[in-house]
C-alpha cells in the first residue's frame, strides 16, 4: 500500500494491510469473487481476476474529487 500511494501520490489507508490484497479483504471482510468494483476512500477499485484466495488482477482508479 505504501509503494502504491508512493508510486501514485495518493492516500490509501497503510495504518492496517501492508498489502492491497490485504486492504481489500479487510474492507469486504470477505474474499471477494471477480469481478467487482468497490470504492476505498474515494478511489474506485475494480478486481478482475483471483487465484483462489489471492487477487491477482485489478484496476485501480484516481479519486475524483468533486467540489461542490
Amino acid at each position: 500500500i505504501r509503494a502504491i500511494n508512493r508510486a501514485l501520490n495518493w492516500l490509501l489507508p497503510s495504518e492496517g494491510p501492508k498489502t492491497l490484497n490485504g486492504l481489500i479483504t479487510e474492507t469486504l471482510e470477505t474474499i471477494p469473487e471477480a469481478p467487482v468494483c468497490l470504492t476505498i476512500t474515494g478511489y474506485q477499485i475494480e478486481i478482475i481476476r483471483l487465484k483462489g484466495n489471492m487477487i491477482v488482477t485489478a484496476k485501480l482508479f484516481p479519486r475524483l474529487d468533486v467540489e461542490h
